[in-house]
């Protein structure tokens, strides 16, 4: 069925709780998980764009800190699974970050993600990365939808 699941973390607790469901399948499954974090350098020139002035050697400096956090983030997350006996593996890719989602799946791949992630600035900046997922992905995905979206939706049936 599917080769290999693939999971899109950004550190926020939704992302880790499509991690929960993609674990479960990968074991009923018995297929391998791919954790993948996306760094975008390309942000801050979106941000630039905008009219926010960086000092170049500033905006370096929090793309090297963002790499070294995704590493390590990345690196613990990997850590943690293969301790329960999961067969995974990790990857920091760099790009756009829907795009760069898309690009690590394969045929047979199945992605697993979070609706929602970080939000704030970033969302408003660049819109949904689970929207652009389903938009550009020629593989499967799996989109576990945000509590309060459940809830709302139930709510505006209910009223």
């Amino acid at each position: 069925m599917y080769r290999r699941i693939i999971v899109p973390l950004d550190g926020s607790d939704l992302a880790a709780q499509a991690l929960v469901h993609a674990r479960e399948l990968a074991q009923r499954l018995a297929v391998p998980i791919l954790l993948v974090r996306v760094v975008d350098a390309h942000v801050l020139n979106r941000i630039g764009a905008t009219g926010l002035a960086f000092d170049s050697s500033a905006v370096t400096e929090l793309v090297v800190e963002e790499e070294q956090d995704a590493t390590a983030f990345m690196d613990q997350q990997v850590a943690a699974l293969k301790g329960e006996g999961l067969d995974v593996t990790g990857a920091v890719v760099h790009g756009p970050v829907a795009s760069s989602i898309v690009a690590s799946a394969e045929p047979n791949d199945l992605i697993v993600m979070a609706s929602h992630g970080r939000t704030g600035v970033r969302r408003w900046f660049f819109g949904s990365v689970a929207e652009e997922v389903l938009r550009q992905a020629t593989v499967p995905v799996l989109l576990l939808r945000h509590p309060h979206e459940a809830g709302a939706s139930q709510e505006s049936r209910d009223g």
